[in-house]
């Protein structure tokens, strides 16, 4: 029907190829160009902080509890983790089909359920889901002549970053390099403790008053306690001394009256004995007046009663008053009985008196003890607040960073609060003013406290402005400079970003001749290269496909046909690829480039069999409608069985699918243009331009139509030859194969490579950065190289780059537009001038390197729960894999072990004083060094981080000796934390790894430019086969070889279930069940010519090969499918099947040849790989031109033979369509 139509209405078809055209050209310019289709990564990455803590720390606290949250988000495939020091990472991977908005919530919800359960410390944790634009698009290098490193990173940031933000898709310009200037606050311990020095000077004051007055008291109580003694030992020697003469007398008295009362003494002997005891008496009243004296002279406040001691002394007055009378009573004549009776009456009055006065003095003596004891109870009271006094006058664990840090935010700060009016006139209210100098800051008042006024920031710390120039390290081509990595904005063509850019580093360039601007990694360039190139194969496929066409028909005007019909089926293709969202990339274009020499051949068949009616002598448009109408269902059919080969891609997932759908809709979308024109335009055209018959004679062609019936004849005799011949390649090139080596991804060549430098972690940082200033200038000696920029790999700005050995370095290596070496000859090179140094280079002959997307190199992992075990395990594998050749850096997967100092406890002892270990971890934690990331200062518009550093304990004898707060009793104490535990120096890892909550580390090698991934598996495999691993631990290979046999065997898959849908096709088309097996038969035969390509080549056996197996079991068929549909109609008009086959192999043989070749040199410059990037799709064009050479064989002797093999009826009964018709 649409042959009929397009001949009967020209203008229809006229008007719809100006149609076709407009919108390709519209939709072609509008089409973004990129490398890749658009790949979405169904990853997230949950990143949470803990400052301070291990590996191992991180792992339990943070990690575990995370995994075990998320793991049961709904779609989630995948479990990974890195435990680092300080943070935790964990990578969720999600089947393809999940929604990842979806995901993200529910992955917020679970964070949010256990947040509260984790200790103190751990940060917030951040959700990012990956993005293939967070990969940089643009590497540059900045260095400017007569211009230190601080120079040009002032111009850097305030001249050339500035312009590049401004450019419309350019999401962020991060810098390498750049010397950033900070306003660092370092905490001060003699500051601090000459601060706490005044502040308890101050406090003390009041203390040392009420101490005096104490010491006055004590001194009184000391003075009176001394004189009581000594008046209390001369008053008790007197009384004594008084007894003693009246002792003395009353002896005399009593022998006196002795004597008187036994001889009668005389009045002389009395009054002689009178005499002496009335000196006696004398004696005594002078004693008791000096006693009366000293008396008198006590002190006014003496605590001795001296009213009771007067008592006393009367009454010893009495006693001698009545000596004295007794006396003058004796003189008298008065009886000397009488007398010594009185004498003993007042001796026993003294010796009561005596009593009297020891029981007063023993009073006051206790009375003295009781205020003494009182006064040492208020210097006990005195002395503890004093201690409690000068702990509370202690700030130094009130001067913290985070307090400084919360004191500095608060008080920069500067906030809208509102409006007020007046009247009519309103105004904004404005809190706040942030601080514009360091003075301020100095300045700023941190407290007040009495006795010492306000605290300023300077009073405590020391304030000064500082940079990071130690702490990062570029080197741009043996100069110091900066290095600019820019991303794109998700909604904008990585082409058009990096076009602006260069066109900024033209200006720049032209207003300073001094600055020097490299590009070190530019994907636009790459993308421009790989596409033009891409569009040269096309053109190219495009005039060889015309010239063939022309060879063939030997006729200007069928030529002019087909020509005009493959710009019309791209066009076409290319609207249909704009309204389905498929960008312009390698895959898509080479899908296009394959379809250019696919798309004629229904055009080739319509326009040779209108030919051939014409010069049978046909009209013009019965010719044309009847010759496109004759083909139109072979060439339905093949078209359907080509498309129907990607429509497994559906069932696939991951990158194969993501990768491939776009060859499979532009493959697809051009064959649906072909065949649309192949019924329209072509029948319209011939109708025009075959105006006359212009039969054209072939010599040459008529002696290889000749030969090719005899060499059928020959066939057609001896079938079981040429079948066992067939199956026999088939074998012999299937065995080939298993010798053959695998990879992703081929290796394409770039002006842009990219270095590893690996330098022993136990040098010195400066060491490590001498080393790479000496591989930069070894590098620059290469006649190939134009620059080379390198920096710190923990700083480098290629995503997935950081290394865990700090001394470890990155490198991007520009060469020449006119290199005369390959990328793989220049990484040799390399090696060998870096290979006297004392580092390891490791050199990616391209920076875009695609066979990173399926993980580059050799990878191993080994799961299990005990790091001592897995290091000893992966030490084992580590030398099997070394004794394998062609590997290369090989990495045992433990990374760098950093030395580590663990504080074992005594227990025992931190409980004398009442110490836990978890005690004794926040204290040392406390005063281990730190720095704070605080506010930002901005001062004349430029902006400076506040950091604060606490340099408390900074090495490892500050360590041992730190002041650890315990309590002895009810007393506090400070002890030595050597004193009570023991430091060990450990070798501890920089990271544990996690798969769905099992440790597991992952050892890696890289595999020489000699070698091939697949066959270097394949013999690690069969050794790790031999190796007995522990019970509980598992080995397996991942990395490159797992997605290597992933997308082979995904792509195996899909080429049996397009092999099922072939033959469904086939059987629709020849109401036959046996016919498509004739046809199918060829499809594994096919493949040897695939294969023997490969092989021929020196290819390996990639992905993107084997996708060309998947392109050749779609068109290998369509010859056939032509030829085996022309014996069937010529059989049905009566032909037998013998003479049908010649007549159809000599009838066919043209338009066969004629779409093999077409298709064949439409490839032949993406086979040779002609072209930037053309490596990735070579091997597709080797394996679809070798496969198509074969099969074209196949369909001109085999499918005859396999015909006359199946096909055991002598006639073919005409019964499907005339006779239900």
């Amino acid at each position: 029907m649409l042959p009929k139509l397009s001949v009967r209405k020209p203008f229809t078809v006229f008007v719809s190829v100006i149609m076709v055209l407009m919108l390709g050209f519209v939709s072609f310019t509008k089409m973004t160009p990129d490398l890749l289709p658009s790949i979405d990564l169904p990853y997230v990455i949950a990143m949470t902080t803990y400052p301070g803590s291990s590996p191992e720390k991180v792992e339990t606290s943070v990690t575990k509890p995370i995994e075990q949250a998320v793991a049961t988000t709904s779609g989630i495939k995948n479990v990974t983790s890195v435990s680092n020091e300080n943070y935790s990472v964990v990578i969720l991977e999600f089947n393809q089909d999940t929604n990842m908005d979806t995901a993200m919530l529910d992955l917020n919800g679970k964070i949010d359920l256990i947040k509260d359960s984790l200790e103190d410390g751990v940060g917030a944790t951040t959700l990012m889901q990956l993005n293939p634009d967070m990969m940089p698009v643009m590497t540059l290098s900045v260095d400017v002549d007569g211009m230190d490193i601080e120079e040009v990173s002032k111009y850097v940031n305030n001249e050339i970053i500035p312009k590049f933000e401004r450019i419309n898709g350019v999401a962020s310009v991060s810098g390498v390099g750049l010397v950033e200037k900070q306003l660092e606050i370092s905490l001060n311990k003699d500051k601090i403790n000459e601060l706490n020095q005044k502040l308890k000077s101050s406090v003390t004051a009041e203390l040392d008053k009420q101490q005096i007055q104490l010491d006055s008291a004590k001194s009184e109580i000391q003075n009176g306690k001394t004189a009581l003694e000594e008046q209390s030992s001369i008053q008790m020697k007197k009384l004594l001394e008084a007894s003693s003469q009246l002792q003395s007398g009353i002896s005399q008295l009593e022998s006196m009256a002795g004597i008187l009362s036994s001889t009668g003494s005389s009045k002389e002997d009395l009054e002689k004995y009178i005499t002496t005891s009335t000196t006696t008496l004398n004696d005594t009243k002078s004693k008791l007046k000096e006693l009366k004296k000293q008396l008198n002279n006590l002190p006014e406040d003496s605590i001795v009663d001296k009213e009771k001691i007067q008592n006393d002394i009367e009454s010893l007055e009495g006693i001698i008053t009545s000596l004295e009378k007794a006396i003058s009573n004796a003189s008298q004549g008065i009886s000397a009985v009488d007398s010594l009776e009185t004498l003993k009456k007042q001796q026993q009055e003294l010796e009561s008196a005596k009593l009297t006065l020891s029981q007063e003095l023993t009073k006051a003596t206790v009375q003295l003890s009781a205020s003494e004891a009182q006064i040492e109870s208020a210097q006990t009271q005195l002395n503890e607040a004093r201690k409690q006094a000068l702990e509370s006058a202690d700030i130094t664990d009130k001067i913290t960073p985070e307090t400084i840090n919360q004191i500095l935010t608060a008080e920069n700060f500067s906030m809208p609060a509102g409006y007020v009016s007046d009247d009519e006139t309103e105004y904004s209210v404005k809190v706040g003013d942030k601080f514009t100098s360091i003075n301020e800051v100095k300045n700023l008042i941190l407290f007040s406290m009495d006795g010492i006024g306000d605290v300023h920031l300077k009073d405590i710390a020391n304030v000064k402005m500082s940079d990071n120039s130690s702490d990062s390290y570029t080197n741009i081509n043996g100069n110091a400079g900066v290095m600019l990595s820019f991303q794109k904005t998700s909604t904008v063509s990585t082409t058009k970003v990096c076009d602006e850019i260069n066109n900024v580093i033209k200006d720049l360039n032209g207003t300073n001749n001094n600055l020097h601007i490299l590009s070190l990694m530019d994907q636009g360039v790459y993308i421009d290269f790989i596409v033009s190139s891409v569009l040269d194969n096309l053109v190219y496929g495009g005039i060889l496909a015309i010239l063939v066409l022309l060879v063939f028909l030997k006729s200007i005007k069928p030529t002019i046909v087909i020509a005009f019909s493959i710009p019309i089926s791209l066009l076409f293709a290319i609207v249909l690829m704009y309204f389905s969202g498929v960008t312009l990339n390698i895959i898509s274009l080479s899908g296009l480039a394959l379809g250019v020499g696919m798309l004629v051949d229904n055009s080739i068949v319509v326009i040779e069999n209108i030919y051939r009616l014409r010069n049978q002598g046909m009209n013009k448009f019965k010719a044309a409608v009847y010759g496109a109408r004759q083909v139109s269902g072979a060439i339905f059919a093949s078209t359907l069985t080509t498309i129907c080969v990607f429509l497994p891609i559906v069932f696939t997932e991951g990158i194969t699918r993501q990768l491939f759908t776009d060859m499979g809709l532009a493959i697809a979308y051009s064959l649906i243009a072909s065949l649309i024109v192949a019924l329209t335009l072509v029948p319209c055209m011939a109708s025009n331009l075959l105006s006359n018959v212009d039969e054209k004679t072939h010599p040459l062609f008529d002696k290889l139509i000749n030969g090719y019936e005899k060499l059928l004849r020959l066939c057609l005799r001896f079938k079981p030859v040429v079948l066992c011949l067939a199956i026999g390649l088939l074998i012999l090139s299937g065995f080939a194969t298993t010798k053959m080596g695998t990879s992703f991804m081929p290796e394409m060549e770039s002006p842009q490579m990219m270095a590893a430098i690996n330098i022993d972690s136990d040098l010195s940082k400066e060491e490590a950065r001498d080393i790479t200033d000496k591989v930069v200038e070894q590098v620059l000696t290469i006649d190939d190289v134009e620059g080379i920029g390198a920096m710190d790999s923990s700083t480098s700005m290629s995503f997935g780059s950081s290394s865990s050995n700090p001394n470890n370095m990155s490198a991007y290596i520009i060469l020449k537009d006119n290199k005369k070496k390959s990328n793989d000859q220049i990484a040799e090179e390399i090696k060998k001038k870096t290979n006297s140094l004392d580092c390891e280079v490791s050199v990616s002959s391209s920076s875009m390197d695609m066979s990173s997307l399926g993980g580059s190199g050799l990878n191993i992992m080994v799961k299990g729960d005990d790091l001592d075990e897995l290091k000893n395990i992966s030490d084992d594998i580590v030398n099997i894999v070394s004794n394998v050749e062609g590997t290369t850096n090989i990495d045992g997967g433990m990374g760098v072990n950093t030395k580590e100092e663990r504080i074992i406890i005594n227990k025992n002892k931190a409980m004398q004083y009442g110490l836990t270990v978890a005690q004794v971890f926040q204290q040392v934690s406390s005063k281990l060094s730190t720095e704070t990331t605080s506010t930002t200062l901005t001062i004349n518009s430029e902006d400076y981080p506040v950091i604060i550093v606490n340099q408390d304990t900074s090495n490892l004898e500050e360590l041992r000796n730190v002041e650890i707060s315990g309590t002895k009793g009810t007393e506090t104490v400070s002890v030595k934390l050597k004193e009570i535990s023991s430091i060990k120096i450990a070798d501890t890892p920089t990271s544990i790894n996690h798969e769905n909550q099992t440790r597991y580390i992952s050892i890696t090698a890289g595999i020489d430019s000699n070698h091939n991934i697949g066959l270097v598996s394949k013999e690690v495999q069969s050794k790790l086969n031999s190796y007995k691993a522990p019970n509980g631990y598992e080995i397996e290979m991942t990395g490159e070889t797992e997605s290597i046999n992933q997308a082979i065997s995904d792509l195996i898959k899909m080429i049996a279930l397009a092999i099922v849908f072939i033959y469904l096709i086939m059987v629709a088309q020849f109401q036959s069940l046996l016919s498509p097996f004739i046809v199918m038969f060829t499809i594994p035969l096919a493949f040897t010519g695939g294969l023997l390509a490969l092989i021929i080549t020196g290819q390996e056996l990639s992905v993107i090969s084997m996708l060309g197996f998947l392109v050749l079991a779609g068109v290998v068929v369509n010859n056939g499918i032509v030829f085996v549909d022309y014996v069937n109609q010529l059989r049905i008009n009566g032909l037998n099947k013998k003479d049908a086959l010649i007549e159809a192999g000599h009838t066919r043989i043209r338009p066969i040849l004629m779409t093999a070749l077409t298709t064949i040199l439409a490839m032949s410059t993406m086979a040779m790989g002609v072209g930037m990037g053309a490596e990735i799709t070579q091997s597709l064009a080797i394996v679809t031109i070798g496969g198509l050479t074969y099969a074209t064989l196949l369909t001109l002797f085999v499918v005859p033979t396999l015909y006359d093999i199946f096909h055991r009826r002598k006639e073919l009964r005409q019964i499907i369509i005339d006779e239900e018709d």
